[in-house]
């Protein structure tokens, strides 16, 4: 493109997304191309799931294994354990490594953002630095006569994408928002770890 004019100077025809606007980027060539991801449950080490989300059992999604031609998803969970007492906390990991990755960003900063804003209130939205390419985190807090509680951390990494949420419960979890949005910044930054 040259100038920014939706014509691409060689053949000056406009771009094929509608209105000209511009279409999903690959990652530069500055940035980092992923083409090895570990078993879901691996994503995060077992010292960090032991200190942001003590007693929690990982189970891996039925997409853990899967990978398709042109891309590698992971879909682990944490949770506690039924019957095990105390309130819920649930860890979770949604990771796409592929070209359309880096596409998924704002659509899950969207949607974290505005999904469930009628039953959740937003406490905390911002952008961090020092975590991949792009980092928004959010948190936010269900509304009476729901306990629960949303920290979640989006992250944009060459042609990776994935959030971290840690869902909890605010009465008898004995954390706090702090907590909870360092947990998932810790998480993340294992996630990103994992990739190679």
């Amino acid at each position: 493109m040259s100038g920014g004019d939706g014509e691409s100077a060689a053949e000056g025809k406009r771009s094929g997304a509608p209105g000209g606007a511009a279409e999903p980027q690959a990652p530069t060539s500055a940035g980092k191309s992923f083409t090895k991801v570990p078993e879901g449950c691996r994503l995060i080490k077992a010292s960090t799931i032991a200190r942001i989300a003590p007693g929690t059992e990982c189970k891996p999604s039925q997409f853990d294994n899967s990978t398709m031609a042109a891309m590698i998803t992971r879909m682990p969970s944490w949770d506690t354990p039924f019957g095990s007492g105390g309130g819920q906390l649930r860890l979770e990991v949604n990771l796409t490594v592929g070209p359309s990755a880096s596409g998924m960003f704002g659509i899950h900063k969207k949607s974290a953002l505005e999904a469930l804003k009628k039953v959740r209130t937003t406490t905390d939205s911002r952008s961090l630095s020092g975590l991949g390419d792009d980092a928004y985190l959010v948190h936010g807090v269900d509304k009476d006569p729901f306990d629960l509680a949303e920290a979640q951390v989006i992250v944009r990494e060459g042609n990776a994408e994935f959030t971290v949420s840690l869902t909890y419960d605010t009465k008898d979890s004995g954390r706090n928002q702090q907590q909870a949005e360092d947990a998932v910044a810790a998480a993340a930054r294992d996630v990103l770890g994992s990739l190679s």
